[in-house]
């Protein structure tokens, strides 16, 4: 029996490395060696939270090269790089196995649709950040963005600023960022954002105002008001949404990326008197092919997101780091070879 090395999450804070038996091709699989795996937030919660199903082999978001293909398989071949839409069979989502794995089974992939080819000129690197963009990638596409649009991020982790870098590819030059972390600040610069804040420095929407202009209501009132075209919610911070609402001009357009969970939506009033809108954003759509023109072309460079690297043994302290927002943006998680 061939085996592999995998991560397991048993509990809340529980991860480990664990010997499996390699996964088998059957007729409509492919089997995938995992080249490199970042962690995701949604990894995140389910490391404080506990799994679903106890024992996940969680990572969705990689790059693997194909190492067996199916008999029923025929339009992808031995040696091919690809990344996976895991929305479309739940890959290393808590129920079926992911890639913090030598190895990973696809059942009954489509090209172009569930598995996406990956040319020459697009490193592993940023391979393994095709999923996060492609989720900015829609939030910007829901939030109708032109190159006009005065833009705001709130939150940059790996899916602000990728925001950041999907907004300057669709060629907005107003862009601010709010984030308490000055390394992720600093990146956000690197990315193309105009101005940051630090939300601990100073107020928010005086901050938006200074950049974009105050506002008031028409018929009076003592609102303290801005002037965005549209405001991005990647932070998930219960303040956000009220802050968003406040620094949104007339039709502005307000798009929740973060997943608020309780997190009420305040001042539905002044949405309905500034005739606002709201609109969700989750995972994506047809954005991963887009992600990866843009990666492969150089247009945008998310390199600089990523500030760690660990091997799959030591993914308890991986974890860890990735939690440390201060420190960390994406951290990488390469497989045991052999």
């Amino acid at each position: 029996m061939q085996v592999q090395t995998v991560a397991r999450l048993r509990g809340p804070r529980e991860i480990g490395p664990e010997q499996i038996e390699l996964p088998t091709c059957g007729p409509d699989d492919i089997i995938l060696g995992v080249v490199a795996c970042g962690i995701c937030g949604t990894d995140l919660s389910m490391y404080k939270e506990g799994p679903s199903l106890p024992g996940a082999i969680l990572g969705h978001e990689f790059v693997g090269r194909i190492d067996q293909v199916g008999g029923n398989i025929g339009s992808l071949t031995v040696g091919q790089r690809v990344v996976v839409n895991p929305m479309h069979n739940g890959l290393g989502l808590g129920r079926t196995p992911g890639a913090f794995a030598r190895q990973v089974r696809v059942t009954k992939p489509v090209l172009d649709e569930s598995i996406f080819a990956l040319p020459d000129e697009l490193d592993d690197d940023q391979g393994a950040l095709v999923e996060p963009f492609s989720v900015a990638l829609h939030a910007i596409n829901n939030g109708r963005v032109d190159a006009s649009d005065r833009a705001v991020v709130f939150g940059a982790g790996t899916i602000g600023l990728c925001v950041v870098a999907g907004l300057r590819a669709r060629g907005v030059q107003d862009i601010l960022v709010i984030d308490p972390s000055e390394l992720r600040r600093n990146i956000a610069t690197k990315l193309g954002a105009s101005a940051v804040l630090d939300p601990r420095d100073g107020d928010a929407i005086e901050f938006i105002a200074d950049h974009f202009g105050q506002d008031t209501l028409s018929f009076g009132g003592d609102l303290r008001l801005s002037k965005a075209t549209v405001a991005f919610d990647c932070a998930g911070a219960r303040i956000v949404p009220k802050q968003a609402i406040h620094a949104l001009a007339p039709r502005g357009r307000l798009v929740l990326v973060a997943d608020p969970h309780d997190i009420p939506l305040d001042d539905l009033r002044l949405v309905m008197l500034r005739e606002l809108t709201v609109v969700g954003a989750l995972a994506y759509d047809l954005e991963f092919s887009e992600a990866i023109t843009l990666l492969a072309s150089r247009a945008v460079d998310l390199k600089p997101l990523i500030t760690h690297r660990f091997a799959l043994t030591d993914i308890a302290k991986a974890f860890e780091v990735q939690l440390d927002a201060s420190a960390s943006i994406k951290v990488i998680i390469d497989p045991v070879p052999g």
